[in-house]
């Protein structure tokens, strides 16, 4: 991986390899699929029960950019999930129980097992956040342990100081860290700061997960190997002479998934249903121990 800025192109949309061979695994597809999913289910439910920050609606449906950077996560690997991302926490092994304790009104709110996890507290502010990956990040370093950080930074351009700052700090330092931010602007600005701090810096389509999740895989591998951080920049996918809007109206990023999957003779509805049962019944379950639900 060089220290300049690119572009990955969109995965999803192309058609696969006529002989079927892929890169990627097709249990490892279905391992993002799933997770996807079990993402959207979940964020769902808990703007169903929370009137806070973590209930916000957004057009940007993260879930692509989160199962691609996070589902290799090994155990000892540390995450910052971004303020109030308890989604991504949960994929790195946040119970739903102590998800729900957080977001349900009324609920027992005992102590969640950051520290364990290895998972910086999503209730921290993103500037403190960052400064723990940070701090993660040099001790891993230090001691050679082949443990990386991944750090989700939110919007690089509506909170674009702390993410510099973290960028100039894994940069000087040659830290073995991921720095993922999302953005909805066309410009290229935080990858050539990534290229100024001598580290590289790549925009991926932030709809497409197997996009997402090749990139984060040789980042990871970079990191691994101790050549140092990287930026990755998930955008929405726009053609040309398309607006904004109409893009994320039309790129459901699980549905691309499903008809990526269709295509290479890996998905079925009674895949999906089966799945979305048997997180349904584990939502439920979670829920139920927290208390009663909301009117």
């Amino acid at each position: 991986m060089t220290t300049a800025s690119s572009k990955v192109a969109s995965q999803l949309d192309a058609a696969p390899p006529q002989n079927g061979f892929s890169l990627i695994s097709n249990d490892k597809l279905l391992e993002l699929y799933s997770t996807m999913l079990k993402c959207r289910m979940l964020q769902a439910r808990i703007r169903t029960l929370s009137s806070g920050p973590a209930a916000s609606h957004s057009a940007v449906r993260p879930e692509a950019a989160i199962a691609g950077a996070t589902v290799d996560l090994l155990s000892g690997d540390t995450l910052a999930p971004s303020p109030h991302g308890l989604v991504p926490a949960f994929v790195k092994g946040l119970r739903l129980g102590n998800i729900f304790s957080m977001v349900a009104p009324g609920g027992v709110k005992p102590r969640p097992p950051y520290a364990r996890l290895n998972l910086i507290p999503p209730s921290l502010r993103l500037a403190a956040q960052l400064e723990r990956a940070i701090e993660v990040a040099t001790a891993n370093k230090k001691a050679r342990n082949k443990r990386i950080v991944v750090a989700f930074c939110g919007n690089s351009t509506a909170s674009p100081e702390p993410l510099h700052h973290a960028m100039r700090q894994a940069g000087k330092r040659d830290l073995p860290i991921l720095l993922v931010c999302n953005s909805d602007s066309e410009s290229e600005e935080v990858c050539r700061k990534a290229q100024e701090c001598d580290f590289p810096g790549v925009i991926v389509d932030g709809d497409d997960a197997v996009a997402v999740y090749r990139v984060a895989t040789e980042a990871m591998a970079h990191a691994r190997r101790g050549s140092g951080p990287t930026l990755i920049d998930c955008k929405p996918w726009v053609l040309p002479g398309q607006e904004l809007a109409k893009s994320r109206a039309t790129h459901d990023p699980l549905l691309r998934m499903e008809q990526y999957l269709t295509r290479k003779g890996l998905f079925d509805k009674k895949f999906k249903s089966k799945v979305t049962a048997s997180f349904r019944r584990e939502l439920e379950s979670a829920i139920n121990a927290n208390g009663p639900r909301p009117l």
